[in-house]
């Protein structure tokens, strides 16, 4: 059985150094020579051996697509020429890396921002010392959106056990496999189906990493090891998108388009031919030449061209592909640049806005906090959360409608202070009283007061 498609650069003894970081990890120093013993070697040499560089099929898995109907080659490289993949996948990450991660602790029914947690600085700014969040989260993304699985190694304290930082690892170099298929269900403690990822490198290196030390958020149609990749899924929508641009390409770099067409009711010959390019591009081409009425002679007529119906079947046929490509990120495609149905949505661009992030950013923010929690945080009672009120701060109409709401009116009370609206800006708290007090509605009326000198 091949299990792993890559061969280690230690081809001495790969599978003993691989076993003994898994003992490491679960503290089963001790049972390494037992285990080394019992475990079939046969199977495990597999995870070197097995990569054949002729193997066309594990190729196209690895580059996340293959040739399709339309001809083209579509992969996570050549998927981004098309503008409407792109443009959803650029969409989406941005949105996401804008929308600042922080960490809370739960107390209670309430919950207090945790900003002194030793993840709140790691998951806000440096998940790295080589990359920003911003830079981090988009390289996540794009794995998530396109590969259908996103992946970031946990590095931790070896005496602690806690969080130091967060590595990225490109989808297409991880291979996930169940504990029974590589043996290691046998160790103690180790569940049968428990996970564990096979990691190859830039540099050759060749890592399995235990379940607990990888970030894992798949895509859509969780089959036990990952997603679906989008990617695959729309492959024959994004090959019809590239072969029509490679067709619009080829037309304009060999074929002819034009206006107008001169025709004569004899055949021309090279002198006169000559004659009629020379007067054209001497009276009527550039700029001061614009518009001036075209003088014919000889029986010359001009018919203007018409736009034929293979040309207004090419322009329909890359305008429907934009939209067939937007369905699968979940994008409208008005937020792309295709606009002849902005207005499908009630409240136009303004409800366009707010369904994308009820309906698209939602799952992705949800997918990947409650990953955080499981793996960075446990049960120690902190969590991280994105905060999608960054999203909405240039919408100043929706700021102020938001704050209207949360200081209260006569009708509702208040759940938000003048000053935490005032911190929430970034400006300093005002002293004062009744500043940092919640706003409660007057609900009853004062006693009548009774009448005086008997009337």
């Amino acid at each position: 059985m091949k299990l792993w498609p890559f061969k280690s650069k230690e081809t001495s003894a790969p599978v003993s150094n691989q076993l003994g970081a898994l003992l490491d990890t679960y503290e089963l120093q001790t049972e390494l020579s037992s285990v080394r013993k019992e475990l079939d070697q046969a199977k495990m040499q597999n995870l070197g051996d097995s990569f054949s560089m002729t193997d066309s099929s594990r190729w196209a898995e690895m580059l996340g697509g293959g040739m399709h109907s339309a001809g083209q080659v579509v992969n996570h490289i050549t998927a981004l020429r098309s503008s409407a993949v792109f443009s959803c996948v650029r969409l989406i990450s941005s949105a996401i890396c804008c929308a600042p991660v922080k960490v809370y602790q739960r107390q209670g029914d309430l919950r207090v921002l945790n900003s002194g947690h030793p993840c709140a600085e790691m998951l806000r700014l440096t998940p790295n010392r080589f990359m920003s969040a911003a830079t981090f989260w988009k390289m996540f993304m794009h794995d998530k959106l396109l590969m259908g699985n996103a992946y970031a190694h946990i590095i931790r304290n070896p005496r602690t056990g806690k969080p130091l930082a967060l590595m990225p690892v490109k989808a297409w170099m991880v291979q996930v496999y169940f504990a029974w298929e590589l043996g290691f269900d046998r160790l103690p403690g180790v569940d049968k189906n428990e996970l564990f990822y096979g990691c190859m490198f830039d540099d050759g290196n060749y890592k399995i990493y235990g379940q607990k030390d990888m970030i894992h958020v798949p895509n859509l149609g969780w089959n036990g090891r990952g997603g679906i990749s989008t990617l695959q899924a729309m492959a024959q929508a994004v090959g019809v998108a590239l072969g029509a641009d490679h067709s619009t390409a080829s037309f304009f770099a060999n074929g002819l388009q034009t206006a107008n067409a001169i025709s004569f009711p004899q055949t021309l010959d090279k002198d006169a031919l000559d004659r009629l390019k020379h007067h054209l591009e001497e009276k009527y081409t550039g700029a001061k030449n614009h518009h001036k009425p075209l003088i014919l002679f000889g029986d010359a007529k001009i018919s203007p061209m018409a736009m034929t119906a293979a040309d207004a079947q090419l322009l329909e046929s890359r305008k429907f592909s934009v939209i067939d490509i937007c369905r699968f990120f979940g994008v409208h495609p008005v937020m792309v640049g295709e606009n002849e149905k902005t207005s499908s949505f009630g409240g136009g661009v303004e409800q366009m806005g707010r369904w994308f992030n009820t309906l698209t950013l939602n799952e992705h923010f949800t997918s990947i906090e409650q990953e955080l929690e499981l793996k960075l945080f446990g049960s120690d009672g902190n969590f991280a959360e994105f905060d999608e009120t960054a999203i909405t701060r240039g919408d100043l109409q929706a700021r102020a409608d938001y704050y209207k709401a949360a200081l209260g009116s006569i009708q509702q009370p208040g759940w938000m202070s003048p000053n935490e609206v005032r911190t929430e800006e970034g400006q300093a708290p005002k002293a004062g009283a009744g500043n940092d007090d919640l706003f409660k509605p007057v609900t009853t009326a004062p006693d009548a007061q009774p009448a005086q000198g008997g009337e």
